[in-house]
C-alpha cells in the first residue's frame, strides 16, 4: 500500500473518531472500506475503551481483528484453509501491536480506566493521543497483513505450474 494511500484512510478513519466513532468502529470501517468491503460498524460499538468502556483488550485491536475476520474468516466450519489463514494474520496484527504499544491492554495504553472519564456521545472531541496511535497502528497492521496474504493467495504453487 502505497503511503498516499495509508495517510488518506488514516485522515478519514481520524476524522470519523473526531465525529463519534469510538476506536474499535473506526478501525473495522477504514481497514474493510479500503479493502472493498461495506461492513456495519455497529458490531463493533461494544468494543471501545478496551470492550464496553472496562478498560480490557484495546478496541482498535479488536477492530483490526475484526476485519482480518471478515476479509478470510470461514463462514462454514470445515474450511480449516481460511482458519489457518486468518489465525496466522491475526497473530501477526497481535504481536505487531504490542510490539508498537507495548501491550493490548485498553487501560495500560491510555494510563487510565475509560469507565472513569465521560462518555462522548457524538459530535466535535478531543482524543487520546495514545488512543490515536493504537488507532492508527491497528489499521496499518491490519492492511499490511492483508495485502500480504492477498499477495500469497495470488501466488500460484508449484503444483499448479506443473501441469
Amino acid at each position: 500500500m502505497e503511503y498516499g494511500e495509508l495517510m488518506r484512510i488514516m485522515e478519514e478513519v481520524h476524522a470519523r473518531r473526531l465525529s463519534g466513532f469510538n476506536c474499535a468502529e473506526g478501525v473495522l470501517w477504514g481497514v474493510t472500506r479500503s479493502i472493498g468491503l461495506d461492513v456495519p460498524v455497529s458490531c463493533m460499538t461494544g468494543f471501545g475503551g478496551g470492550i464496553g468502556r472496562s478498560g480490557s483488550v484495546c478496541g482498535a485491536l479488536c477492530g483490526a481483528i475484526a476485519a482480518a475476520g471478515v476479509y478470510i474468516g470461514r463462514t462454514e466450519p470445515e474450511d480449516s484453509e481460511a482458519k489457518a489463514r486468518c489465525d496466522t494474520i491475526s497473530n501477526s496484527i497481535v504481536r505487531g501491536f504490542m510490539d508498537e504499544m507495548g501491550t493490548e491492554v485498553c487501560r495500560e495504553i491510555l494510563g487510565y480506566m475509560p469507565e472513569s472519564r465521560p462518555q462522548h456521545a457524538g459530535g466535535e472531541r478531543q482524543i487520546h493521543p495514545k488512543c490515536k496511535q493504537a488507532v492508527t497502528v491497528a489499521v496499518e497492521l491490519a492492511l499490511r497483513q492483508i495485502k500480504a496474504d492477498q499477495c500469497r493467495s495470488t501466488k500460484t504453487s508449484p503444483e499448479d505450474q506443473s501441469g
